[in-house]
């Protein structure tokens, strides 16, 4: 699909939405794609509302996230690589080995809560809940006071 809309962008629109993708500012891209300066602000603003130049510059963005974030194997094996490697302090080790485990699930966190001197939590006390008709399609929850 993004090379089929790619085809269909002339050269300057291309280089406009690559611009774009890099810098997120309209009318500097359009001015870099070889646009006129005067109308850079006014044909910047245009090419955004093209559909097919809005989804080249999503594709391009979702390209350089890519690039940039790292996947969650990623780090996997920056952890397991540290965690492995002898040279390094213990402590580092174990830290690698803790967000390894964390990030595969090994471990389960237990969470407690309660209320004012441990109490078990319940509904706030004369809680009132009133449904009435929806609005708009939209079913509303009404809390009394």
């Amino acid at each position: 699909m993004t090379n089929e809309i790619e085809r269909r962008l002339n050269r300057r629109q291309e280089l406009f939405c690559q611009a774009f993708a890099a810098n997120g500012n309209a009318a500097a891209a359009a001015r870099e794609a070889g646009y006129s300066v005067k109308a850079a602000d006014r044909i910047g603003e245009r090419l955004l509302r093209n559909v097919e130049i809005a989804a080249r510059i999503k594709a391009l963005s979702e390209e350089n996230d890519a690039k940039l974030i790292a996947t969650s194997r990623e780090r996997q094996q920056l952890w397991t690589a540290i965690m492995r490697d002898t040279r390094l302090e213990p402590k580092d080790r174990l830290k690698a080995s803790e967000l390894l485990g964390k990030a595969q699930g090994d471990f389960l966190e237990r969470v407690a809560l309660s209320g004012p001197n441990g109490a078990p939590l319940g509904p706030p006390p004369n809680l009132v809940i009133n449904f009435v008709p929806a609005k708009d399609g939209m079913p509303v929850i009404e809390a009394a006071p």
